[in-house]
């Protein structure tokens, strides 16, 4: 075969698997439907399965996944989204059952103050992170890795390494138990969040100049983008979303669980990289996120079903997620060369 040949051949495989990548996230959702539908019909494909157990339940990490897509489009990962969002939880919670203990009635006043800072923990949090990547020039593992380590302690500290259960009904757990149009709030909540993510990363300058901070941050740094602010202002969104989606996790629960949130940052990272997999050339980006993290939730929850145990439920889960990236990187790999 002459080299021309090669080329042609390799430019004919190229595209054809571009033009196949943007099915391939939602045909393997669909597969995976139609496989335990048809094991489990009664079940599996019951309407509270569907709704409760996968999509409202998805709500908390597709929040946490949004945001973290964020910071890898800049080209870094953040591995303290779960300590985060324990310590924003704790805080809020630790505000909320003071605040009854004094006998005085919980009111939108007393729990809008406490939402807000849990969510300004977060913001600080993220731009503390931020601040170690881009400024001080620590890698993102070991910085976010430490932060993580320094939030969760902080969390359970505030939280007298115990769940505070029984945080006030109205006004908080309601808003996440309750329901619009038809719809649960918790999606409502993610769906709001995912769309304000997506049109910052596509449809601002800051998107565009985070996509190229990640795509070369030399050729960014030479046109003038400040790659530095930029990577910071991507941990501190993330750090906004982290606190977000435990807060949305102790409201629907009523419980602030320092532990509920250790599966974030694995689940958000996971679902990033099926996503860039799924579309865009293997480029982060939010609709190929959201759908890996329905993908993911489905899987376990089909497996759940299943006589399997949960520790190779476990083993399952990660290697679909192994393989579901192969492509990516392959296609990777060969536009390298």
């Amino acid at each position: 075969m002459s080299l021309e040949q090669s080329i042609t051949q390799h430019d004919m495989k190229k595209t054809t698997y571009g033009r196949l990548r943007p099915f391939l996230g939602p045909v393997s959702l669909l597969a995976i439907i139609a496989i335990f539908g048809s094991l489990y019909p009664d079940t599996f494909l019951s309407p509270t399965n569907l709704v409760t157990n996968i999509l409202e339940s998805v709500a908390f990490v597709g929040i946490v996944a949004a945001a973290q897509t964020v910071v890898m489009v800049v080209g870094d990962f953040d591995l303290a989204v779960g300590g985060l969002a324990a310590f924003a939880t704790s805080t809020t919670a630790g505000m909320l059952t003071t605040a009854s203990l004094d006998g005085t009635p919980h009111t939108p006043g007393a729990v809008l103050p406490a939402v807000l800072i849990g969510l300004a923990v977060g913001l600080v949090g993220g731009a503390l992170s931020g601040f170690l990547v881009s400024y001080v020039g620590v890698l993102a593992f070991i910085a976010t890795l430490g932060m993580a380590g320094v939030f969760s302690s902080l969390a359970y500290y505030a939280s007298d390494g115990k769940p505070v259960y029984g945080l006030v009904e109205r006004n908080f757990v309601d808003i996440a138990r309750g329901t619009s149009l038809g719809l649960s709030n918790k999606i409502w909540i993610m769906l709001i969040f995912a769309a304000i993510i997506w049109f910052i990363l596509d449809q601002t300058p800051l998107g565009r100049r985070m996509y190229a901070v990640g795509g070369n941050p030399e050729a960014a740094r030479y046109s003038g983008i400040n790659t530095k602010l930029i990577r910071m202002i991507a941990f501190t969104i993330c750090g906004v979303g982290a606190a977000l989606g435990g807060l949305l996790g102790s409201a629907s629960t009523a419980t602030a669980n320092v532990t509920a949130t250790q599966p974030f940052m694995l689940n958000s990272i996971a679902a990033v990289f099926i996503g860039m997999a799924m579309f865009r050339n293997g480029k982060p980006n939010l609709p190929g996120t959201i759908l890996g993290v329905i993908t993911l939730r489905t899987l376990e929850n089909g497996l759940n079903f299943t006589s399997i145990n949960d520790f190779l439920q476990s083993a399952i889960t990660g290697a679909v997620v192994v393989i579901a990236v192969i492509p990516s990187a392959l296609s990777r790999i060969r536009q390298s060369r």
